[in-house]
């Protein structure tokens, strides 16, 4: 059976830098307290039949277009600059497919790990006095 790529030997195949990129992109440092934050209000505040994807829907909304407009108002950020992040936010939309759907994962598993730690903390109830 000949090779795939071209080659014999294993370390020649290529790698997956690709994916390595976007995920590392998807959670860089500076992100993942925001995303984190995000995830655990989503958590708390959600009932107990709320869908997790939906959820996470929202959750990406907020991290991806409301938080970065809004700190940039709160930092005094001129009206102009705002509209052209925005622009900018439309125009590589496309382009940034992949980390959305990286970010959108991530958040979707954080928030459903909460919403269980929740669950398993309010499961955890103290043992009542003989009456």
């Amino acid at each position: 059976m000949a090779p795939k790529w071209g080659c014999n030997n294993p370390e020649e195949i290529p790698k997956m830098e690709d994916l390595n990129y976007i995920i590392g992109i998807g959670f860089s440092g500076a992100d993942l307290p925001r995303a984190v934050i995000l995830a655990f209000l989503f958590a708390m505040f959600a009932q107990s039949n709320t869908n997790v994807w939906k959820a996470g829907l929202l959750a990406l909304l907020i991290d991806r277009t409301v938080w970065p407009i809004a700190a940039m108002g709160a930092s005094g950020a001129e009206l102009q600059s705002i509209y052209a992040a925005i622009a900018g936010m439309a125009k590589s939309f496309k382009d940034d497919l992949g980390i959305y759907i990286v970010r959108y994962i991530g958040l979707v598993l954080m928030i459903g790990g909460f919403r269980w730690m929740r669950a398993a903390l309010h499961g955890i109830s103290p043992k009542k006095a003989a009456a």
